[in-house]
Parts: C-alpha cells; sequence; structure tokens
C-alpha cells in the first residue's frame, strides 16, 4: 500500500506527508516491541509510592520499580513522603529520624539543615523588618531563655531559603513538622519548639528597597512586605551551629 502512495506522489509536498506519516507510525509502535509494563534491563526503573489514601503523596515504606512511563501506576506516585497515607489530612515531609533535637539551652537543632533556632517561636514582639533585624543580631546568651554562650553577631534572620528548607507545605497551621519528622506540629508539650504562630516571620532578604521577604507559617510559603509600615510581623532568628 505504501508503495502505491510514494508512486502517486508526485511533488516535495506529497512526499513530505508520506515522510511524516511513516514516522508518525514509527513512533506509535515502537522500536522493540511496544509498552507492555515489562521491566528488560536495558530499562529506565523508578520507585514509585503507595498513595492509599489519593492525597498524591505516597507511603516511603511501601514502594515498587517500574520502568519509566508517561502513565502512573494505578494507586501509585512519584512522591514518598506521606507521614500516614491512611489519613488526607496527614502527608508530606516525613523524615526517618527525629527532625529536631532539643538542645536543652534554650535552642533547638534542625537535622535536616544543621542550623540551630530559637526554641522559643514567640520570644519577640511583632516588629517592622529593620528592628528585626537589629534584634536578631543582638541576641545572646542569657536572654530569651537562651544559655548556649552565644554572642552579639551570632544570631540572625532566616534567608527566605532557610524558611522554605524549615517549613513544610504538607502542613497548615501551622506548616511545621513535629519534632519526631512523623506528623504536624502541635502545641502537646513534647514538641521540640514553644509558642509556634501561624502567622508572618521576617526574612533577612530584601525584595527590593521597600519591601522584604517573610514566611507565612500558615502555608509554608513565602511573601514580600514592606519593611517599615503597614505590617508588623514576628521574629525567629537562627544560627549556624558552633
Amino acid at each position: 500500500m505504501m508503495s502505491c502512495v510514494l508512486k502517486s506522489c508526485g511533488n516535495s509536498n506529497c512526499l513530505r506527508f508520506v515522510f511524516v506519516l511513516l514516522l508518525t507510525v514509527l513512533m506509535t509502535v515502537g522500536c522493540g516491541g511496544g509498552d507492555d509494563g515489562s521491566d528488560s534491563e536495558n530499562d529506565t526503573l523508578i520507585t514509585y509510592y503507595r498513595d492509599s489514601d489519593e492525597d498524591l503523596y505516597g507511603d516511603p515504606n511501601v514502594s515498587i520499580n517500574k520502568v519509566v512511563s508517561k502513565k502512573l501506576p494505578s494507586g501509585y506516585v512519584l512522591d514518598g513522603t506521606d507521614c500516614d497515607d491512611t489519613n488526607k489530612e496527614i502527608h508530606a515531609c516525613c523524615s526517618s529520624s527525629a527532625r529536631f533535637t532539643d538542645m536543652e539551652n534554650g535552642t533547638v537543632r534542625d537535622n535536616d539543615t544543621g542550623l540551630i533556632w530559637l526554641k522559643k517561636a514567640n520570644a519577640f514582639d511583632e516588629m517592622n523588618w529593620s528592628d528585626a533585624m537589629n534584634a536578631a543580631a543582638d541576641l545572646s546568651s542569657g536572654e530569651k531563655g537562651l544559655s548556649d554562650d552565644s554572642v552579639d553577631g551570632d544570631w540572625r534572620l532566616p534567608t527566605k531559603e532557610e524558611w522554605l528548607a524549615f517549613m513544610c507545605q504538607g502542613f497548615e497551621d501551622p506548616a511545621l513538622v513535629n519534632t519526631n519528622g512523623d506528623g504536624r506540629w502541635s502545641t502537646d508539650g513534647v514538641e521540640a519548639f514553644t509558642g509556634v504562630i501561624s502567622h508572618y516571620y521576617w526574612s533577612s532578604n530584601e525584595f527590593s528597597s521597600e519591601k522584604a521577604w517573610h514566611a507565612y507559617m500558615g502555608d509554608g510559603k513565602i511573601y514580600a512586605g514592606y519593611k517599615e509600615y503597614s505590617r508588623y510581623y514576628n521574629v525567629w532568628p537562627v544560627r549556624n551551629d558552633k
């Protein structure tokens, strides 16, 4: 049939059409067989995680390896960070070990990033950006429950990148994983942090001459707000581990 089509083609446009048709057929059929789900040694395998509660987050403990495909295996997803795959309200930011460690000196260590955070998330009053920058830089041992031998200049406001690494967008109010790394932060009295506010916290990064970035603990995202007026936000200092 194809030879008949070629013989009847008398111009370049017709030949171009035939070429496109052939290419389409080859792409559809594939070279070496169709997509039958077989896992040959030459195929690239990828890990998929079971998503029982259909929240698009998979159970890190239940997975399968399948050949890369445009279609996900039924009941499985690529994300494997679900803390509880039976509850749609609990999903992302799981950790195989404790996420935070209370250093028992007024600080908490983030075991994922190595950063040291002030234990009391509500230790400061709300203030504008410039005052927040100064308040963080002036913090030292003996203040706000600290006994960590820190000195002026050790503490600072978190960068927007540090905020994004710290918060968990899989949770809301607050968007923060708990101490064990297996659920959302709560006020049950066993958490490393105290006084977490589901509101805005300043970042050290400027957005423009008039605005600076801030983190919203309600949803785990970053926004820009005016530095010196209109809004007053919270202060949660951080420092590098010594």
